[in-house]
Parts: structure tokens; C-alpha cells; sequence
């Protein structure tokens, strides 16, 4: 009885530190931009400089790296390493990358899933 108690614990304590404390590094537009976005928030956007100036516009104060440059553009982010780096595309696919390149070079980076596609723009703007 004691060894099935103990493999329990065992499984429960193993499943807890393996998926219940990993960061989340995906959250939605929605979530984004009500509850996250402000002046500090560090935005990567890596669509193409034609989509970025384009009809469905870009984040004020984005910093603009089209994911095809990115891997070779790291340097330029350097001074955000301490930071979270919430990247953005049209969608959420490349953002998506874009978040595992910034990951595995030693960034916290967060994708915004929905993209550009599911930005809201206040209407006090317009």
C-alpha cells in the first residue's frame, strides 16, 4: 500500500513540475491588448514591410523585423533581453516562429495569436 501511495505522489509531483509551471508563451490578441499592452510593452512585429504599412496597419511603437531576417537581426533586440517581446504577424503563424527563435536564443518572447487580423483599433484614433 505504502509503494502505490508513493508512486502516486511520485506521478503527481512529476506531472506538476512538468505541466503545470510552464510559462505561457501564447496568448490572444483580445488578451493582448486589453489586459497586457501599454507604453512599456516590447512589440516585435515580423510581417513584411508591406504588410507592417499596409490596410491593416501596425502597432504604435512595434519594432519591425520580417521573419525571414530575423535570425540575423538578433543583435538589434539586445537591449530588450530582460524583457518580454510580444511578437506579432497577420495572424499567429509566423508570430509563432518568431517566438521560438527569440526562445531559443535566450529571449522570453510571447506570441499573439489572432495577429493583426484580430487588432482592435480604438476608434479615438481614427
Amino acid at each position: 500500500m505504502k509503494k502505490s501511495k508513493f508512486i502516486l505522489l511520485f506521478f503527481v509531483v512529476t506531472f506538476s513540475m512538468n505541466y503545470c509551471s510552464k510559462k505561457v508563451d501564447v496568448v490572444s490578441m483580445d488578451e493582448f491588448q486589453n489586459k497586457i499592452l501599454d507604453q512599456k510593452t516590447v512589440i516585435l512585429d515580423v510581417r513584411t514591410e508591406e504588410e507592417y504599412f499596409g490596410p491593416l496597419g501596425h502597432i504604435e511603437g512595434s519594432i519591425l523585423i520580417p521573419i525571414n531576417e530575423l535570425e540575423n537581426r538578433l543583435n538589434e533586440l539586445h537591449e530588450y533581453k530582460k524583457n518580454t517581446i510580444y511578437v506579432v504577424c497577420r495572424s499567429g503563424n509566423r508570430s509563432g516562429i518568431g517566438k521560438d527563435i527569440l526562445n531559443e536564443n535566450n529571449f522570453t518572447a510571447v506570441n499573439v495569436d489572432g495577429g493583426m487580423l484580430n487588432w482592435k483599433v480604438d476608434k479615438s484614433e481614427r
